[in-house]
């Protein structure tokens, strides 16, 4: 899984997650996955060194240009550094770390087909905070910095019910993925499209690590949750993954001898550094809330909710955070809520039978009533404007409830035209506000798109090439100098 948290609470550098854990109960063993009670917890940063390390003369970078530009040899660097072909990312079977990005987590949803969700970030728990959350919210994502004590379960917990769809995480990098799918297929009002309604369906009996299984070996899935993935990013996968098989086959050939115990040493800076961030789902199910966290063998149930289950979520997220020491507090936290374009949607068809049943009144008592509207932009927009701009049906409008207090209106002024025709301009200046949020919301999606088809760019050629450039011009170890003095 993947993930940085860049927010306004957690000050910091962005941060990634990478997590597995060997849920083989039943599955083979591998010598890549973790014993039963300890999740492996990887976060590697491979750093490239510099080809030429030894001082160079100065020169200038128009000397060395045609050198750069003109070389003929081949550069195994320069051929690592290529950006991944469409073959190549859809044949890689490992999973990309994720950014902690309400936009590209919402763009994902979009691209597996499920409809009329989003992703908000949330940047405080107080509750002046949730008030302003977009209703109703199906779910939390919580991103933390994960630890050693989190690998510790009840082992007598109970088994996962048949009523929640519960997966594990079977493969590294892959709890953004896992999270957003422990929430969906646990919320039937959330439409998730034929891929994911056709998966959730073929999963239905299995167990968490057989459903885990099945979802790390999903191309579909695998695909989409990959589609930022970059060369570096394979390389350094697959670099982890082979100097872990090496430490493996090290340790089990290596004969065992007994030595005497030593007061370990402080490893705390190593520690932080290889610290990873993993990603956990909160949902409500059947009246309970439950904590989903792909790294645990089974679900957690934090008891029954009222109106307000995320408050008991909360209390769950706060007792995590309080765990960190102090000036250590790195998370990020995200609800998956209904999309605000669909319940537009749902108070334009609203407004819309509001406004036929004014105008029933008024034909009934003014059969030209229109004559006394000023311009043409007082009216309404036409049905079929609904339905090309705003995907409203006929059916909606006329199934919609129309509100109690508009209702209320229409009764009172029924037998008054002048009140019926200020109850009928009132209207159509709540559907342009109505028609504007909706174009908002249809912006905002755009500029999602935008933003991941940017996201998706490999920029890491050019980059190099600049680099390169430098290096050989002779001024990058002064450019380093320059940095690291300031």
């Amino acid at each position: 899984m993947d993930d940085r948290t860049p927010h306004p609470s957690n000050p910091g550098d962005q941060r990634r997650s990478s997590r597995v854990r060997s849920t083989s109960q039943g599955l083979s063993e591998t010598p890549e996955k973790s014993t039963r009670s300890t999740p492996i917890v990887t976060s590697q940063v491979d750093k490239l060194p510099l080809e030429d390390e030894s001082p160079a003369p100065s020169r200038s970078l128009r000397r060395r240009k045609s050198a750069v530009s003109n070389g003929t040899g081949s550069d195994p660097a320069k051929e690592a550094m290529k950006s991944l072909t469409e073959e190549e990312l859809k044949s890689w079977k490992g999973w990309v770390e994720l950014e902690s990005d309400p936009a590209l987590f919402s763009y994902i949803l979009r691209a597996y087909g499920v409809k009329n969700v989003k992703i908000q970030e949330i940047f405080g728990l107080d509750d002046d905070s949730l008030l302003y959350l977009l209703k109703p919210v199906y779910g939390l994502i919580f991103l933390f910095k994960y630890r050693d004590d989190d690998a510790h379960e009840d082992e007598n917990a109970p088994k996962c019910p048949k009523h929640v769809w519960f997966a594990n995480q079977t493969t590294s990098n892959a709890c953004a993925t896992v999270a957003l799918l422990n929430i969906v297929m646990n919320t039937p009002e959330i439409d998730l499209g034929d891929a994911l309604t056709a998966f959730k369906e073929s999963t239905r009996s299995f167990t968490p690590p057989y459903r885990g299984q099945a979802l790390s070996q999903n191309n579909f899935i695998r695909n989409i949750h990959n589609s930022f993935l970059r060369k570096m990013d394979v390389l350094n996968a697959d670099l982890a993954l082979q100097n872990d098989y090496e430490k493996w086959v090290k340790a089990n050939k290596a004969p065992k001898k007994k030595v005497a115990k030593k007061t370990p040493k402080k490893k705390k800076k190593k520690d932080e550094d290889e610290a990873g961030y993993h990603f956990i789902a909160y949902v409500p199910v059947n009246g309970s809330v439950w904590r989903l966290d792909g790294l645990q063998r089974q679900p957690v149930n934090l008891g029954e909710h009222g109106d307000d289950w995320v408050s008991l979520a909360r209390d769950n997220i706060m007792q995590r955070i309080g765990q960190y020491e102090d000036g250590d507090i790195e998370y990020n936290l995200l609800s998956l809520c209904k999309s605000p374009m669909r319940m537009v949607q749902g108070s334009l068809a609203e407004n819309a039978h509001s406004i036929l049943d004014v105008e029933k009144v008024l034909a009934a008592l003014i059969p030209d009533w229109k004559l006394f509207v000023q311009s043409q932009s007082d009216l309404p927009i036409s049905m079929e404007e609904l339905k090309g701009f705003f995907d409203i049906s006929t059916d909606q409008i006329n199934n919609a409830n129309a509100p109690e207090s508009a209702r209320q209106r229409i009764e009172g002024a029924s037998s008054d035209p002048e009140k019926l025709l200020n109850l009928y301009k009132d209207l159509i200046l709540e559907q342009k506000a109505l028609r504007s949020e909706y174009m908002q919301e249809v912006a905002s999606i755009a500029q999602e798109d935008e933003l991941a088809a940017t996201r998706k760019q490999d920029h890491t050629p050019v980059i190099y090439t600049a680099i390169k450039a430098l290096a050989e011009a002779g001024v990058l170890k002064d450019i380093v100098m320059d940095l690291r003095s300031n």
